[in-house]
């Protein structure tokens, strides 16, 4: 069986939509409704399994490493749109804080050059919706393709929990870009909290220098709650940290004897050791 999962930067970097695209536009015969941990199995045999989990990408590394079956397609965003972005599960309040692309981005540079690895920019997704696709197919050639993903609201059938984070099907289109500029309040507030973000943007070609700050110059900050957690707690982060070896350690097993193994609570089976 050939795993793809799809991981982010950070929650609301447009895994999701990413995940009805491949679903949709590629013949693939199982997938997750929703969201769906790497170390899940699918409860069918079946050729290929389409999962997303934007925090697996703190763990997908070592099973990269050690499972040729396994691809995995990484959605970055500028963090600015990220904690600007609401969710119809919450809509008073803005979804997700700094800290989750200050604590997931670093894993991109770790995770560069690794063989399955497929970094695609959200910015680029939905300007040329196509052109990300041939990139997907090129990396990834059992893929056999079905519609393109220009067109994939024409043929997708989107779960209740999917269109809560789509908030509605429609053409993939670059209408989000840029939409921290109407939330600068949040920008400035989160700033505040979780320190610069300057030097990420530099580096994953959102800006040039530093000349954006002037535009939150008097800016009050918006200091209010996020949906998620300001601060990730200890007891996820030993998740995190643990759990990605217990993952890749099944995995050796697996090819070893020639079948996935299913657990029934994957989450406490992390937990718990």
């Amino acid at each position: 069986m050939k795993r793809i999962h799809i991981v982010g930067v950070s929650p609301r970097t447009g895994t999701t939509l990413m995940a009805e695209a491949m679903k949709t536009c590629f013949a693939i015969d199982c997938f997750a409704q929703h969201e769906k941990s790497l170390l899940s199995r699918p409860k069918r045999d079946c050729d290929i399994f389409l999962t997303k989990s934007p925090s697996d990408i703190m763990i997908v590394g070592p099973s990269l490493r050690v499972d040729p079956d396994l691809y995995v397609i990484c959605m970055i965003r500028d963090p600015r749109d990220i904690i600007c972005s609401k969710h119809k599960k919450d809509p008073g309040r803005y979804w997700t804080s700094l800290k989750y692309w200050k604590l997931y981005s670093k894993m991109l540079d770790r995770l560069k050059g690794v063989p399955r690895f497929i970094p695609v920019k959200y910015e680029v997704f939905v300007s040329k919706p196509n052109e990300v696709q041939e990139q997907i197919a090129k990396e990834i050639p059992f893929l056999e393709k079905k519609t393109l993903f220009s067109q994939y609201h024409e043929s997708v059938s989107v779960s209740e929990a999917s269109k809560k984070a789509l908030r509605e099907v429609r053409p993939i289109k670059p209408t989000s870009i840029g939409r921290w500029r109407n939330h600068k309040n949040r920008v400035v507030g989160q700033l505040q909290l979780h320190g610069p973000i300057t030097e990420d943007l530099i580096k994953y070609g959102y800006e040039k220098d530093d000349r954006w700050l002037r535009e939150l110059e008097g800016v009050e900050p918006d200091l209010s709650p996020s949906h998620y957690s300001e601060f990730m707690t200890f007891t996820k982060r030993r998740r995190l940290t643990f759990g990605k070896y217990l993952e890749a350690g099944r995995r050796i097993i697996e090819h070893k004897i020639g079948r996935r193994i299913r657990i029934t609570h994957p989450k406490k089976w992390i937990s718990r050791h």
